[in-house]
Protein backbone atom coordinates (compact mmCIF):
# COMPACT_ATOMS: atom_id res chain seq x y z
CA UNK A 1 0.00 0.00 0.00
CA UNK A 2 1.61 3.34 -1.04
CA UNK A 3 2.39 5.94 1.63
CA UNK A 4 -0.14 8.70 1.80
CA UNK A 5 0.75 12.40 1.63
CA UNK A 6 0.02 12.83 5.37
CA UNK A 7 2.63 10.24 6.32
CA UNK A 8 5.22 11.97 4.11
CA UNK A 9 4.44 15.30 5.75
CA UNK A 10 4.69 13.76 9.22
CA UNK A 11 8.10 12.27 8.42
CA UNK A 12 9.29 15.63 7.07
CA UNK A 13 8.15 17.30 10.29
CA UNK A 14 10.05 14.81 12.43
CA UNK A 15 13.19 15.32 10.38
CA UNK A 16 12.84 19.09 10.74
CA UNK A 17 12.67 18.92 14.52
CA UNK A 18 15.51 16.38 14.64
CA UNK A 19 17.96 18.65 12.80
CA UNK A 20 20.58 20.36 14.95
CA UNK A 21 19.59 23.81 16.09
CA UNK A 22 22.41 26.23 15.31
CA UNK A 23 22.17 29.32 17.53
CA UNK A 24 21.82 32.69 15.95
CA UNK A 25 24.88 34.98 16.20
CA UNK A 26 24.90 36.85 19.49
CA UNK A 27 23.79 40.44 18.88
CA UNK A 28 26.29 43.16 19.65
CA UNK A 29 25.70 44.22 23.27
CA UNK A 30 24.40 47.69 23.94
CA UNK A 31 27.37 49.86 24.83
CA UNK A 32 25.61 51.85 27.56
CA UNK A 33 24.50 48.62 29.24
CA UNK A 34 28.17 47.66 29.53
CA UNK A 35 29.09 50.86 31.37
CA UNK A 36 27.94 50.65 35.03
CA UNK A 37 28.42 54.33 35.82
CA UNK A 38 26.25 57.35 36.60
CA UNK A 39 24.76 58.90 33.49
CA UNK A 40 27.25 61.75 33.17
CA UNK A 41 30.27 59.42 33.40
CA UNK A 42 28.63 56.85 31.13
CA UNK A 43 27.95 59.40 28.40
CA UNK A 44 31.51 60.71 28.63
CA UNK A 45 32.85 57.18 28.08
CA UNK A 46 30.44 56.56 25.21
CA UNK A 47 31.68 59.77 23.61
CA UNK A 48 35.29 58.63 24.06
CA UNK A 49 34.52 55.29 22.42
CA UNK A 50 32.80 56.96 19.49
CA UNK A 51 35.73 59.35 19.15
CA UNK A 52 38.18 56.42 19.02
CA UNK A 53 36.02 54.66 16.47
CA UNK A 54 35.65 57.77 14.31
CA UNK A 55 39.40 58.39 14.40
CA UNK A 56 40.17 54.85 13.24
CA UNK A 57 37.52 55.17 10.54
CA UNK A 58 39.18 58.33 9.29
CA UNK A 59 42.70 56.87 9.43
CA UNK A 60 42.26 53.20 8.43
CA UNK A 61 38.72 52.89 7.11
CA UNK A 62 35.34 51.48 8.12
CA UNK A 63 36.41 47.85 8.58
CA UNK A 64 39.18 48.73 11.03
CA UNK A 65 36.77 50.95 12.99
CA UNK A 66 34.20 48.16 13.16
CA UNK A 67 36.85 45.69 14.33
CA UNK A 68 37.82 48.10 17.11
CA UNK A 69 34.19 48.48 18.13
CA UNK A 70 33.83 44.70 18.24
CA UNK A 71 36.95 44.29 20.38
CA UNK A 72 35.93 46.99 22.85
CA UNK A 73 32.46 45.56 23.34
CA UNK A 74 33.97 42.10 23.74
CA UNK A 75 36.36 43.37 26.42
CA UNK A 76 33.56 45.14 28.30
CA UNK A 77 31.27 42.10 28.00
CA UNK A 78 34.00 39.89 29.43
CA UNK A 79 34.45 42.30 32.33
CA UNK A 80 30.72 42.18 33.10
CA UNK A 81 30.55 38.38 32.80
CA UNK A 82 33.61 37.76 34.96
CA UNK A 83 35.50 36.17 32.08
CA UNK A 84 39.16 36.77 31.31
CA UNK A 85 39.59 40.44 30.38
CA UNK A 86 42.55 42.73 29.78
CA UNK A 87 41.42 45.40 32.26
CA UNK A 88 39.52 45.67 35.50
CA UNK A 89 37.22 48.49 34.39
CA UNK A 90 35.72 49.98 31.22
CA UNK A 91 37.53 53.27 31.86
CA UNK A 92 40.95 51.57 31.77
CA UNK A 93 40.11 49.79 28.52
CA UNK A 94 38.83 52.94 26.80
CA UNK A 95 41.77 55.09 27.84
CA UNK A 96 44.23 52.39 26.70
CA UNK A 97 42.44 52.21 23.36
CA UNK A 98 42.64 56.01 23.07
CA UNK A 99 46.43 55.89 23.50
CA UNK A 100 46.75 53.27 20.79
CA UNK A 101 44.50 55.18 18.40
CA UNK A 102 46.59 58.31 18.93
CA UNK A 103 49.79 56.39 18.10
CA UNK A 104 48.23 54.82 15.00
CA UNK A 105 47.07 58.24 13.79
CA UNK A 106 50.55 59.69 14.29
CA UNK A 107 52.08 56.85 12.28
CA UNK A 108 49.55 57.17 9.47
CA UNK A 109 50.30 60.90 9.21
CA UNK A 110 54.07 60.21 9.23
CA UNK A 111 54.52 62.13 12.48
CA UNK A 112 56.64 61.23 15.48
CA UNK A 113 54.91 58.29 17.18
CA UNK A 114 54.88 58.49 20.97
CA UNK A 115 54.87 54.92 22.36
CA UNK A 116 55.34 56.00 25.99
CA UNK A 117 53.20 53.92 28.33
CA UNK A 118 52.26 51.38 25.65
CA UNK A 119 53.34 47.75 26.19
CA UNK A 120 55.31 47.40 22.99
CA UNK A 121 58.81 46.39 21.90
CA UNK A 122 59.55 47.95 18.49
CA UNK A 123 63.31 47.50 19.02
CA UNK A 124 62.72 43.76 18.53
CA UNK A 125 60.31 44.11 15.59
CA UNK A 126 61.67 46.82 13.31
CA UNK A 127 65.09 45.25 12.66
CA UNK A 128 63.18 42.32 11.16
CA UNK A 129 60.70 44.38 9.13
CA UNK A 130 61.84 42.91 5.82
CA UNK A 131 61.54 39.32 7.04
CA UNK A 132 58.13 40.00 8.58
CA UNK A 133 56.76 41.51 5.37
CA UNK A 134 58.21 38.68 3.27
CA UNK A 135 56.89 35.87 5.48
CA UNK A 136 53.42 37.41 5.81
CA UNK A 137 53.28 38.13 2.09
CA UNK A 138 54.24 34.55 1.27
CA UNK A 139 51.18 33.26 3.16
CA UNK A 140 49.00 36.23 2.09
CA UNK A 141 48.14 37.48 5.55
CA UNK A 142 48.58 41.04 6.92
CA UNK A 143 52.15 41.79 7.98
CA UNK A 144 50.83 43.62 11.04
CA UNK A 145 49.44 40.39 12.47
CA UNK A 146 52.83 38.72 12.34
CA UNK A 147 54.58 41.83 13.70
CA UNK A 148 52.15 41.98 16.63
CA UNK A 149 52.95 38.37 17.54
CA UNK A 150 56.67 39.07 17.49
CA UNK A 151 56.13 42.16 19.63
CA UNK A 152 54.01 40.26 22.16
CA UNK A 153 56.52 37.44 22.48
CA UNK A 154 59.59 39.66 22.68
CA UNK A 155 57.95 42.17 25.01
CA UNK A 156 57.14 39.28 27.34
CA UNK A 157 60.76 38.13 27.12
CA UNK A 158 61.95 41.54 28.26
CA UNK A 159 59.99 41.40 31.52
CA UNK A 160 61.53 40.79 34.95
CA UNK A 161 64.70 42.75 34.09
CA UNK A 162 65.70 40.26 31.43
CA UNK A 163 65.38 37.18 33.67
CA UNK A 164 62.68 35.64 31.49
CA UNK A 165 64.72 36.14 28.32
CA UNK A 166 67.90 34.82 29.92
CA UNK A 167 66.20 31.67 31.18
CA UNK A 168 64.52 31.13 27.81
CA UNK A 169 67.73 31.50 25.82
CA UNK A 170 69.67 29.19 28.15
CA UNK A 171 66.92 26.56 27.91
CA UNK A 172 66.84 26.85 24.11
CA UNK A 173 70.60 26.32 23.86
CA UNK A 174 70.53 23.28 26.15
CA UNK A 175 67.53 21.84 24.30
CA UNK A 176 69.30 22.24 20.95
CA UNK A 177 72.31 20.34 22.29
CA UNK A 178 70.13 17.55 23.66
CA UNK A 179 68.14 17.32 20.43
CA UNK A 180 71.34 17.06 18.40
CA UNK A 181 72.88 14.42 20.68
CA UNK A 182 69.83 12.40 21.77
CA UNK A 183 67.27 13.26 19.09
CA UNK A 184 64.87 15.00 21.47
CA UNK A 185 64.65 17.40 24.42
CA UNK A 186 62.01 17.24 27.16
CA UNK A 187 61.60 21.02 27.50
CA UNK A 188 61.90 24.36 25.65
CA UNK A 189 59.40 23.52 22.94
CA UNK A 190 59.07 27.04 21.50
CA UNK A 191 61.85 29.30 20.32
CA UNK A 192 62.85 32.22 18.14
CA UNK A 193 61.31 35.57 17.28
CA UNK A 194 57.70 34.42 17.38
CA UNK A 195 58.22 31.57 19.87
CA UNK A 196 57.19 28.93 17.36
CA UNK A 197 57.17 25.30 18.48
CA UNK A 198 59.39 22.86 16.64
CA UNK A 199 56.54 20.29 16.52
CA UNK A 200 54.27 22.74 14.66
CA UNK A 201 57.11 23.73 12.34
CA UNK A 202 57.41 20.13 11.11
CA UNK A 203 53.71 20.16 10.12
CA UNK A 204 53.93 23.13 7.75
CA UNK A 205 55.55 21.55 4.69
CA UNK A 206 52.42 20.89 2.64
CA UNK A 207 50.99 24.39 3.14
CA UNK A 208 54.31 26.13 2.47
CA UNK A 209 54.77 24.23 -0.78
CA UNK A 210 51.16 24.95 -1.83
CA UNK A 211 51.79 28.68 -1.41
CA UNK A 212 55.13 28.42 -3.18
CA UNK A 213 56.71 29.80 -0.02
CA UNK A 214 59.40 27.15 0.54
CA UNK A 215 62.71 27.28 -1.30
CA UNK A 216 62.68 23.99 -3.27
CA UNK A 217 66.48 23.85 -3.19
CA UNK A 218 66.44 23.66 0.62
CA UNK A 219 65.59 20.36 2.36
CA UNK A 220 62.60 20.64 4.65
CA UNK A 221 63.33 19.86 8.34
CA UNK A 222 62.55 16.26 9.31
CA UNK A 223 63.79 15.99 12.89
CA UNK A 224 63.53 17.97 16.09
CA UNK A 225 67.14 19.09 15.81
CA UNK A 226 66.66 20.27 12.22
CA UNK A 227 63.44 22.09 13.13
CA UNK A 228 65.13 23.82 16.06
CA UNK A 229 68.02 24.90 13.88
CA UNK A 230 65.61 26.30 11.26
CA UNK A 231 63.61 28.21 13.86
CA UNK A 232 66.74 30.01 15.02
CA UNK A 233 66.78 31.74 11.61
CA UNK A 234 64.51 34.80 11.89
CA UNK A 235 62.93 34.47 8.45
CA UNK A 236 62.17 30.76 8.78
CA UNK A 237 60.79 31.26 12.26
CA UNK A 238 58.42 33.88 10.86
CA UNK A 239 57.59 31.77 7.81
CA UNK A 240 56.59 28.75 9.90
CA UNK A 241 54.57 31.01 12.20
CA UNK A 242 52.77 32.64 9.26
CA UNK A 243 51.97 29.21 7.82
CA UNK A 244 50.50 28.00 11.09
CA UNK A 245 48.43 31.19 11.32
CA UNK A 246 47.18 30.76 7.77
CA UNK A 247 45.90 27.29 8.59
CA UNK A 248 44.01 28.69 11.58
CA UNK A 249 42.59 31.61 9.60
CA UNK A 250 41.32 29.33 6.84
CA UNK A 251 39.59 27.16 9.45
CA UNK A 252 38.05 30.00 11.49
CA UNK A 253 36.86 31.83 8.36
CA UNK A 254 35.26 28.68 6.93
CA UNK A 255 37.65 28.50 3.97
CA UNK A 256 39.00 25.36 2.41
CA UNK A 257 42.32 24.16 3.86
CA UNK A 258 43.84 24.64 0.39
CA UNK A 259 42.51 28.21 -0.06
CA UNK A 260 45.31 30.64 -0.93
CA UNK A 261 43.43 33.93 -1.40
CA UNK A 262 44.74 37.15 0.18
CA UNK A 263 43.27 37.76 3.67
CA UNK A 264 42.82 41.36 4.81
CA UNK A 265 40.01 41.50 7.41
CA UNK A 266 41.12 43.75 10.33
CA UNK A 267 39.58 41.29 12.83
CA UNK A 268 42.61 39.10 12.07
CA UNK A 269 44.61 41.53 14.19
CA UNK A 270 42.73 40.20 17.22
CA UNK A 271 42.47 36.56 16.14
CA UNK A 272 46.14 36.11 15.22
CA UNK A 273 47.86 37.32 18.42
CA UNK A 274 45.11 35.81 20.59
CA UNK A 275 45.25 32.36 19.03
CA UNK A 276 49.05 32.26 18.83
CA UNK A 277 49.36 33.22 22.50
CA UNK A 278 46.55 31.12 23.99
CA UNK A 279 44.31 29.11 21.59
CA UNK A 280 41.75 28.04 24.21
CA UNK A 281 41.19 31.58 25.41
CA UNK A 282 40.89 32.78 21.83
CA UNK A 283 38.33 30.06 21.08
CA UNK A 284 36.35 31.27 24.08
CA UNK A 285 36.56 34.89 22.81
CA UNK A 286 38.28 36.00 25.97
CA UNK A 287 40.37 39.17 26.09
CA UNK A 288 43.65 39.54 27.92
CA UNK A 289 46.77 41.68 27.58
CA UNK A 290 48.31 39.98 24.56
CA UNK A 291 45.04 39.78 22.64
CA UNK A 292 43.77 43.29 23.44
CA UNK A 293 47.07 45.08 22.89
CA UNK A 294 47.93 42.69 20.06
CA UNK A 295 44.98 44.00 18.03
CA UNK A 296 46.25 47.58 18.23
CA UNK A 297 49.87 46.51 17.68
CA UNK A 298 48.75 44.84 14.47
CA UNK A 299 47.06 47.99 13.20
CA UNK A 300 50.06 50.11 14.18
CA UNK A 301 52.69 47.86 12.60
CA UNK A 302 50.63 47.48 9.43
CA UNK A 303 51.14 51.22 8.99
CA UNK A 304 54.70 51.43 10.35
CA UNK A 305 56.06 48.60 8.20
CA UNK A 306 55.16 50.57 5.09
CA UNK A 307 57.61 53.36 5.96
CA UNK A 308 61.08 54.10 7.25
CA UNK A 309 61.63 54.87 10.93
CA UNK A 310 64.27 55.53 13.55
CA UNK A 311 63.67 54.68 17.20
CA UNK A 312 64.55 57.31 19.79
CA UNK A 313 63.78 55.91 23.23
CA UNK A 314 60.01 55.34 23.17
CA UNK A 315 59.43 57.46 20.07
CA UNK A 316 59.32 56.37 16.44
CA UNK A 317 60.72 59.06 14.18
CA UNK A 318 59.84 58.98 10.45
CA UNK A 319 62.71 59.18 8.01
CA UNK A 320 62.55 60.94 4.68
CA UNK A 321 63.58 58.71 1.81
CA UNK A 322 65.14 60.44 -1.14
CA UNK A 323 64.52 59.17 -4.62
CA UNK A 324 64.39 60.29 -8.26
CA UNK A 325 63.27 63.88 -8.57
CA UNK A 326 64.12 64.95 -5.04
CA UNK A 327 66.36 67.91 -4.39
CA UNK A 328 69.05 66.19 -2.34
CA UNK A 329 70.44 62.82 -3.44
CA UNK A 330 70.71 60.07 -0.83
CA UNK A 331 74.13 59.18 0.55
CA UNK A 332 73.12 55.51 0.75
CA UNK A 333 70.09 53.29 0.52
CA UNK A 334 68.56 53.58 4.00
CA UNK A 335 67.44 50.40 5.78
CA UNK A 336 63.99 50.10 7.29
CA UNK A 337 65.28 50.72 10.79
CA UNK A 338 68.13 52.54 12.46
CA UNK A 339 68.95 51.73 16.09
Amino acid sequence: MPFGPWLVLALAGLLFFALPNFPEPTPSPNLRALLPYPKAVRERLVALHLQNKASLHLVLGEKAARAYDRLLRLELSNQRAGKRSAFGSPEEALFAAQRWVEAIGQAQRQRRVDLGGLPTAPHHVLPHAQEIRAAAGALRIPAGVLAAIVDNEQYGGDKALGLSRGVREAADALAQDLASLQGQAPFSRTLGLAQMSWEDALKQEERLRRFGAWDPSRPFPRTEAEARAALEEPYLNLLFTASRLRGYFNAILGLSPVDTRVLEDPWLYYLGPAWHNYPLRAQNLETWEDSFHGFFKGLLYQVVLEGYWRLEGQTLVPLKVFGPGTEAPPSANPPRFFP
